[in-house]
């Protein structure tokens, strides 16, 4: 492809988009088997992540570099990074894998909006620190995602045991997240030249890692303890956070040097 040698764009061919169709309706099924199924829909997930995985590997092949240049790239990223965690934390609870799913079709649809060009990625990007920072960033909002959707199921059953996947979840995500940051400080240097700025996304970057910082300090309070509704709370407003630091500082608060 001399075109993308070249740093232009170029039209996908079907060896390269296809797979990324295949996976959403792989993803699409699973979640309307849920609404039946709950156990058949896992092996349909699963077979979605395999193809989506598959995918981003030969579109990384094919533009020679990690396949996280544009928006098509990063909403694809961010559904796959979802399907991956409820897998993982797969239960046969439709409250808790339905809205997973749905978030993972509603990313994947968004990814498949934009144009699937080929693209070679800007200087900035070819950093070490750019592959490490972004994927870790992505897996840390998949498992916050799961730890909102366990929310509502033990806001529904008082189940002890959601609470506990809960609490996983949502301190797994801290440690990603603040690993993410850790790479997205390096990042910055190298792109910008420092490891910190006032930009849109940095900011609501920090005030989530407050707010899952928050959140050990709930899971830590002895005080707190009989009012378990607290960390279940924290958890579905902590997911409305990632959407705005990530969907709404790249469309709704102006241009950042983070949008995508």
């Amino acid at each position: 492809m001399p075109e993308i040698a070249n740093g232009l764009d170029a039209a996908p061919p079907f060896a390269v988009a296809g797979p990324f169709y295949a996976a959403f309706a792989c993803y699409v099924a699973a979640l309307a088997a849920s609404l039946v199924r709950p156990r058949i829909s896992l092996w349909l997930l699963g077979i979605g992540v395999v193809v989506h995985f598959g995918a981003t590997l030969g579109r990384g092949w094919a533009i020679g570099f990690f396949p996280l240049t544009n928006k098509m790239e990063s909403f694809s990223a961010a559904a796959l990074a979802v399907a991956a965690v409820t897998a993982i934390s797969w239960r046969d609870v439709r409250l808790y894998i339905a809205p997973l799913l749905a978030l993972v079709c509603v990313a994947m649809l968004t990814a498949l909006s934009f144009p699937l060009d080929l693209g070679f990625p800007p200087p900035l990007m070819r950093t070490i620190w750019y592959p490490l920072h972004v994927p870790l960033s992505f897996f840390a909002y998949g498992t916050w995602a799961a730890a909102a959707a366990a929310s509502l199921v033990w806001f529904r059953d008082r189940d002890p045991a959601w609470l506990t996947l809960i609490d996983r979840l949502a301190l797994n995500g801290f440690g990603l997240w603040s690993f993410s940051m850790i790479c997205g400080g390096f990042w910055g240097v190298v792109a910008w030249g420092a490891y910190f700025m006032w930009d849109v996304k940095i900011i609501w970057s920090v005030i989530l890692w407050f707010h899952y910082a928050s959140f050990i300090h709930v899971h830590l309070t002895p005080s707190l303890f009989p009012r378990p509704w607290v960390r279940p709370a924290l958890a579905i407003v902590g997911f409305v956070w990632v959407l705005v630091a990530y969907v709404g500082t790249s469309f709704l608060f102006g241009r950042s040097s983070h949008a995508f």
